[in-house]
């Protein structure tokens, strides 16, 4: 099969797992930051990799999507699972869209007591008309379409909003699979709020990165509005369909997603002024 599967991986063992679910004779390619001994074991099971630096996910895609070797390709991490056959119909669905979203579902874990409303509340983000990674299929010739890059190098957190930004505003049609799946690894609280504070500083950095590629037509308010998948306006749906203790999860993460955000933009005005 003419497609290459990107697994983004902080030399993560969990990654053999991943490796292990794929279904079909595909080009494999792992994206992992430098460790020897990690290294090397992959090398023993013959496994393709590039380097790439710690700390920035969208340098950590676009390296190993420059890598890859044919024109279709799926992104994915290393903590996540395909499903059989979501691999081939991603693949099919590429011949006539350039975007492919599988759908991603969190497991939980009755070893980590958090992981329930975690997973509720990824499943409701997922649930949304988004262009998110993992389980990405994307022909490479989407590049034209959106500026002619993929991630955004200076964004190094919440990089799928920013890529699904560029592909909403430029009106590039996106497939949906509700039946083809990839299984992401149970998460804490802990993982997770700490992912919101990443996300509220990257969408900031995001921002500010997009009000210059769209020649300021859009303000930055409205930019930060669009890369964030949750608002207030949600909230109802999310509290019916979820229940309260998910509801008030969100709360908590975006409160963590807005210290982010302040964070990050004290940072940047301290920066721009020196």
């Amino acid at each position: 099969m003419d497609l290459s599967v990107v697994i983004r991986c902080a030399d993560d063992p969990r990654v053999f797992e991943c490796i292990n679910s794929i279904d079909e004779d595909v080009d494999i390619i792992v994206s992992t930051s430098s460790n020897d001994e990690f290294e090397a074991h992959l090398r023993e099971k013959g496994i393709r990799y590039c380097l790439s630096p710690r700390g920035n996910l969208s340098l950590t895609s676009n390296i190993g999507f420059d890598n890859a070797k044919y024109n279709k390709v799926i992104i994915t991490d290393s903590d996540t699972l395909f499903e059989k056959q979501c691999i081939k119909h991603i693949f099919d669905e590429l011949d006539n869209y350039k975007v492919v979203r599988a759908k991603l579902k969190f497991q939980t874990d009755k070893n980590i007591i958090s992981s329930k409303v975690v997973s509720n509340g990824r499943d409701f983000v997922n649930s949304k008309e988004l262009a998110f990674t993992p389980g990405l299929g994307i022909r490479k010739d989407l590049l034209n379409d959106i500026g002619n890059f993929l991630f955004n190098d200076v964004v190094p957190f919440a990089v799928d909003a920013d890529l699904n930004n560029r592909i909403k505003n430029n009106n590039v049609p996106v497939r949906y699979l509700h039946h083809s799946v990839i299984i992401h690894g149970p998460e804490s609280f802990k993982h997770d709020l700490k992912a919101a504070y990443r996300i509220g500083k990257g969408v900031v950095i995001s921002s500010d990165s997009l009000f210059m590629f769209y020649h300021e037509n859009y303000s930055k308010k409205n930019l930060r509005r669009s890369l964030k998948a949750v608002h207030s306006d949600d909230y109802f749906e999310l509290l019916k369909q979820k229940g309260l203790s998910t509801f008030l999860y969100q709360l908590l993460w975006d409160l963590c997603f807005y210290i982010g955000s302040i964070s990050e933009r004290i940072v940047g005005r301290n920066i721009h002024a020196v």
